[in-house]
């Protein structure tokens, strides 16, 4: 189908000089079938690297490239200097995992496209796509490579590609990656367990990311073996993935594992102990619940926290679906940090490699009118880790000398917090208040908390890490967990998480100052501030993705909400209810903020379900 398209494309643009890329194992096949029928000259942009040269060689009428995934074609964009410009391009990858959007090309902002003739997007087979262009004259392949990268990133901010990873960077008098990732690596290299994360080439959190993550599943649990010293994953009696040589993960396998309940990794004869290593590495980026035996010692360029979450997950729990996500969240978040492209190029920084840029800060607007909440509130941000954190205290309508206020800033700041109070009028509309503590930000993000809801220790810092793999304006959390305060209930709604959508809880609204001022701020409004923001983030072309709601819980009281809904809605087919205080464990409850247990004897409106756990 490739071949029939691609060579339909070279006679429509009569090219006279072809050159044919191709990037991915099993690319090449492909690419020498359009050789032999065009006669042009191949070009493999897996091997080589960096290395330049593209910009002085003539041109050509037609240049093609052939991607397998769509993480194959990101990585090739930094090496399309070694191509020549064109008139003419045709670029097909072969799969990739199934899109909420068509990919369509993100044409580069300075006029380089203006002699634009022709651009065709069209689906492939197997969830395949393919591009077409055709120019008055020639265009360098970066630009057009990268414009159709970005797309495949969903036209989302950061690069359009992958950052170049360290394993391709190793002296000469290093193992090489091809020995080591070879199969018996491990029995004739001596040193496979000195073997560091920064021998293992970083995941592409762009396209191999929780994105898609499904909290239901079937039974299934699959299994990672070796046959004929490689690794394949078998679910029941069949192959469901043949691991290649080198490890690489891309976001087609992963979407054809999302159904397992989980992946027991057997440890033993596979293609090698980098290639294992990156492929365990990979699976847990995307949030595939992996569980086994204690890993071996040269599996250590794991990462000593993903090393010991693979040691103590017992396959049986796998089976609470609760259980099942939290572990998955765990191993995502030790995965990316270590392995994902930007902590990767973060470590090696640290250990004297190219400078990179400094995290990004967060400043936390926290708007209150009640005195009495603000202790619980700085309580809460203060237990935040992982994430610089610089807070704005609105104190709506009240002043510090209130009960109890002082003591609680006073005691929030020792240690060196940062922390800077405000006093606006009470009757200034809330959405107002919310603009004028981002006004008094310094941080590179904004993060929206409310006074009276729960967070864990983790939630900031999940939030950034959504920012940076789904590539949104905005991020937020599911409005999952809801503490009837009234009824002593613990409430987890059925919402889906880790997915591109319209709507997050306004007590976890994430993004950035710029985001901000290109809409305007929030709506100057006394209530539904936070809708109108997503709207206005939406309507100017950003995006919004929910992460996990696994560390937040909303308060919710008799009355006095805001959000005027009553107790039934929370009860309204929720996938679990339990008596008492029951937070997931990724909350991290802490005793001195825990709800007192309630009084009164009001019967819910439906049945509890599932078990205190």
């Amino acid at each position: 189908m490739i071949e029939a398209l691609l060579t339909r494309a070279r006679r429509a643009h009569g090219a006279r000089t072809v050159l044919i890329a191709h990037t991915g194992p099993g690319a090449a096949a492909t690419a020498a079938t359009l050789a032999g029928e065009t006669g042009g000259r191949l070009v493999d942009l897996g091997r080589g690297g960096g290395a330049r040269g593209g910009r002085t060689r003539p041109p050509v009428d037609l240049l093609v490239l052939v991607a397998v995934t769509a993480a194959d074609l990101r990585a090739a964009v930094p090496r399309a200097e070694r191509l020549p410009a064109a008139t003419g391009f045709g670029i097909a990858v072969r799969g990739t995992a199934p899109r909420q959007s068509p990919p369509m090309p993100a044409p580069p902002g300075l006029g380089e496209w203006s002699g634009l003739l022709y651009s065709r997007t069209r689906r492939l087979p197997d969830r395949g796509w393919m591009w077409e262009f055709s120019f008055v004259d020639p265009v360098e392949a970066a630009l057009v490579l990268e414009a159709v990268a970005r797309g495949l990133a969903g036209n989302r901010r950061g690069p359009g590609w992958a950052t170049p990873t360290s394993a391709g960077n190793r002296s000469a008098t290093d193992p090489s990656w091809l020995r080591l990732g070879g199969r018996g690596a491990v029995s004739r290299a001596a040193g496979a367990t000195r073997l560091s994360v920064d021998d293992v080439p970083a995941v592409d959190e762009r396209v191999v990311n929780p994105t898609g993550f499904t909290r239901t599943s079937t039974p299934r649990v699959g299994r990672l073996v070796s046959r004929g010293g490689r690794w394949v994953l078998v679910a029941g009696n069949g192959v469901r993935w043949r691991v290649p040589e080198d490890g690489a993960v891309s976001d087609v396998d992963v979407a054809g594992l999302r159904d397992l309940r989980g992946v027991r990794v057997g440890w033993g004869r596979h293609s090698g102990p980098l290639a294992a290593v990156r492929a365990v590495a990979g699976l847990a980026a995307a949030g595939i619940p992996l569980v086994g035996s204690r890993p071996p010692l040269w599996a250590r360029p794991l990462g000593e926290e993903l090393h010991a979450l693979l040691a103590h997950s017992p396959e049986e729990e796998l089976a609470d679906e609760l259980f099942r996500e939290e572990h998955s969240v765990r191993l995502r978040r030790a995965a990316l940090r270590v392995h994902g492209a930007h902590g990767r190029a973060r470590l090696l920084a640290e250990s004297g490699g190219p400078p990179v840029p400094a995290e990004p800060s967060v400043s936390v607007v926290l708007c209150t009118r009640r005195p009495e909440m603000v202790g619980f509130a700085l309580r809460q941000v203060a237990r935040q880790r992982g994430v610089e954190v610089q807070v704005v205290l609105a104190l709506h309508g009240f002043e510090v000398d209130a009960p109890g206020v002082a003591a609680a800033i006073a005691e929030y700041r020792r240690g060196g917090r940062s922390l800077l109070v405000w006093e606006p009028p009470g009757d200034l509309v809330f959405g107002s208040v919310l603009n004028g503590a981002v006004a008094r930000t310094s941080g590179t993000l904004v993060a929206k908390m409310d006074d009276d809801d729960w967070y864990g220790p983790e939630h900031l810092s999940d939030l950034v890490l959504a920012r940076r793999y789904s590539g949104a304006e905005l991020v937020g959390c599911a409005a999952e967990y809801h503490h009837l305060e009234h009824l002593g209930l613990t409430v987890r709604r059925l919402v889906p998480s880790e997915a591109f959508a319209e709507h997050v809880t306004g007590a976890s609204i994430l993004t950035d100052r710029t985001t901000l001022e290109e809409v305007g701020g929030f709506r100057p409004l006394p209530v539904d501030e936070d809708a109108g923001l997503l709207d206005d983030v939406r309507d100017a072309g950003g995006s919004t993705y929910r992460t996990h709601g696994l560390g937040c819980v909303i308060r919710r009281r008799g009355t006095g909400h805001t959000w005027s809904e009553t107790s039934g809605y929370f009860l309204r087919e929720p996938l679990r209810q339990w008596r008492g205080w029951r937070p997931s464990a990724l909350l991290e409850s802490s005793p001195e903020d825990a709800p007192a247990p309630t009084t009164e004897t009001t019967t819910p409106d439906s049945p509890t379900t599932g078990s205190d756990r």
